[in-house]
């Protein structure tokens, strides 16, 4: 069992190998901030935060992406300290280099396949009905959250409502973040 568990990493949106090598992260100190809503005593799935909480930023990384800076972008991406806090694995860097690295590249995509977006106007956030509490050892993951797998950024152009997909939304404290934009390989 324990062979196997050290064998398999299970990552935000699928199954990835990892080398035996890899072990569990150092437990969660004291002074970490961890919120209510991602704490690990949590006896039941903490509220699910409405689609509105993320206008403000769901906003401004579509200006982003309009204007291909994958830096803008990033501020709809979840933070790394919170990602470090969440991954039960030791090197939670080098994961989130990579998932960094793969959501500028989508970001750029996404710009260059809709040329409409410099004429959009930001309507919505429509969380998809694929949803889930995800709990503790689950996805690698040491803190429990809300994920959201499949929605949609809406917009308008000239009075037409486009959306493309946001691929996986997930809860950190009440609020929604980024951590997948495009398909995770």
């Amino acid at each position: 069992m324990i062979r196997r568990w050290l064998s398999v990493l299970f990552c935000l949106s699928g199954v990835c190998s990892v080398s035996a090598q890899e072990a569990p992260a150092a437990p969660i100190a004291e002074h970490d901030a961890i919120p209510a809503h991602n704490a690990i005593a949590l006896e039941a799935p903490a509220p699910l935060p409405p689609a509105t909480e993320a206008d403000e930023r769901a906003a401004a990384f579509l200006r982003a992406v309009c204007a291909d800076d994958a830096d803008a972008a990033l501020a709809f991406f979840l933070p790394r300290d919170a990602f470090a806090l969440i991954k039960g694995v030791t090197n939670p860097d080098r994961f989130f280099d990579r998932l960094v690295r793969m959501f500028r590249a989508d970001v750029h995509a996404l710009h260059l396949a809709h040329p409409e977006l410099s004429q959009a106007r930001y309507l919505r956030v429509e969380l998809s009905p694929r949803r889930g509490w995800v709990l503790p050892r689950q996805e690698a993951n040491r803190l429990p959250y809300w994920s959201v797998r499949h929605s949609r950024l809406v917009y308008a152009v000239d009075g037409e409502e486009r959306s493309f997909e946001l691929r996986t939304l997930i809860t950190w404290d009440d609020r929604w973040y980024l951590t997948h934009l495009g398909e995770f390989h």
